[in-house]
């Protein structure tokens, strides 16, 4: 992301050539000599948007409302088969977060609300993946409010602005997530996931 359509362009060049590659030595990163047309490959499933049947939850917390959310939701879809990973964007790297987005068909975002719009770290990491151009993804939101919400409308706005598929319309608590919350945010899981598995059938 976003070059994948040139990548592909270019590396069908290469292989036109029919030359046996021995090594790629980029002009920054690794030098790859073990195994060169998996590198190839590599790169052309990532110009196609590869990935696997799986979720990431990406999200950022406050006064740990939103992680608490997370709990059930991560539950509820390994509930429906489907793998599932938790990344904290105060605790990771940017680039570890998009990783792990481009990894998986599916992605939840989940955000406090703060002064009615996302956490700024949420805000950061979608305006990263927004200028990535990203494609083929299903999307949902996910957080908690205080006085008035806006972080997940704010996070669906996002969406489709990168003309991304999405479930709608997220889920919102108020506060600390109560039991009832929980098992809300467990059966939006359930239902996210399946969705997803529908949606990864057309990449097959």
């Amino acid at each position: 992301m976003p070059f994948g359509r040139l990548i592909k362009s270019k590396l069908a060049e290469v292989q036109k050539l029919g030359l046996e590659i021995d090594m790629i030595a980029p002009d920054h990163g690794v030098i790859w000599r073990d195994d060169p047309g998996g590198i190839i490959q590599k790169y052309l499933d990532l110009a196609d948007g590869k990935s696997e049947l799986a979720v990431t939850l990406i999200y950022d917390t406050m006064w740990h409302s939103t992680e608490r959310m997370t709990i059930p939701i991560m539950q509820g879809i390994k509930d429906e088969g489907v793998n599932c990973k938790v990344i904290k964007l105060r605790a990771t790297p940017m680039s570890v977060a998009i990783k792990e987005f481009w990894k998986s068909r599916g992605c939840l975002v989940g955000s406090p609300t703060l002064n009615n719009l996302m956490f700024p770290s949420v805000a950061e990491f979608l305006t990263h993946l927004r200028g990535l151009r990203p494609t083929n993804r299903i999307m949902g939101a996910f957080g908690s409010y205080g006085w008035g919400g806006g972080a997940v409308k704010g996070a669906y706005e996002e969406f489709k602005k990168m003309k991304l598929e999405t479930v709608e319309p997220g889920i919102q608590v108020l506060y600390k997530p109560s039991l009832e919350d929980e098992s809300a945010c467990y059966e939006f899981a359930k239902d996210f996931a399946n969705k997803v598995k529908e949606y990864h059938k057309q990449f097959k």
